[in-house]
């Protein structure tokens, strides 16, 4: 029977060299699609990180509670100097403060407050220590609103407003007592309101250096407190274990 096929193991030298330029070329070109691939991923992987730090940071601009502090402190010092002028032949001129326009106004930042607080809980995976940021955030954000509340509370009674008292005469003229109490609470609102402004510059310093520290070979500083005060930071283990235990203590007392 005639043989159909015979195996000829020898090959000579410019075989070799065509076998191992093909086996080359294979393994250029795999190479080279790795490469791509992880070329692709390092920049989509840098434009979600921008994305990420555009999105909660545009919600931080503009959300700052410190102006409505200040604008407390001159509801209560015009409060203070208007009562003070009043005298037998000199009727009662209340500030010109409404109280609409000023609870506005902390209503618009409140939202603005919490709109950041749901984007840091949409992103919590950006960051190694955001989810506990948050949560300490999310105190303050509540700390803020009891404090307002007693304020909020004396403001219809001491202002002029379009759905309460609108003429002069009806409103209560303050005494010494009340309006220290008053000063005492703005005090206490205005604290609160300079430690979410701090907690909010925390924030978009830690998403600088975790998003696009890497990205531009830089870090920009944390916030340095002359006080005691809590700085929200991956790069403080001390800063990170107050705040987790700062969060414990309050889910303990809740």
């Amino acid at each position: 029977m005639k043989e159909l096929f015979i195996f000829d193991p020898t090959f000579d030298w410019a075989t070799l060299i065509q076998l191992f330029g093909f086996i080359g070329a294979i393994w250029g070109i795999s190479f080279q699609l790795a490469k791509q691939r992880e070329l692709q991923k390092e920049n989509h992987r840098n434009e979600l990180q921008v994305a990420i730090y555009k999105n909660i940071t545009s919600q931080i601009e503009g959300s700052s509670p410190t102006g409505i502090a200040t604008s407390l402190w001159m509801v209560v010092g015009a409060l203070d100097e208007a009562r003070k002028n009043v005298t037998p032949d000199r009727a009662y001129v209340p500030p010109p403060f409404r109280v609409e326009a000023l609870h506005d106004s902390f209503k618009d930042i409140n939202s603005r407050l919490w709109a950041v607080a749901s984007s840091l809980e949409k992103f919590e995976i950006a960051s190694p220590h955001l989810t506990v940021f948050r949560e300490v955030f999310v105190i303050k954000l509540k700390e803020l609103s009891e404090r307002y509340l007693p304020i909020l509370n004396v403001l219809p009674h001491v202002l002029l407003s379009d759905n309460g008292i609108n003429e002069a005469e009806n409103l209560l003229v303050l005494d010494d007592g009340a309006v220290t109490i008053l000063e005492e609470n703005a005090n206490s609102f205005g604290e609160a309101a300079y430690d979410v402004a701090a907690f909010l510059h925390d924030i978009q310093i830690e998403l600088q250096n975790s998003l696009l520290g890497d990205f531009f070979g830089n870090k920009v500083p944390i916030r340095t407190p002359t006080d005691e005060q809590l700085v929200l930071t991956s790069t403080d283990s001390e800063m990170v274990r107050r705040a987790r235990e700062l969060v414990t203590a309050n889910n303990v007392a809740h």
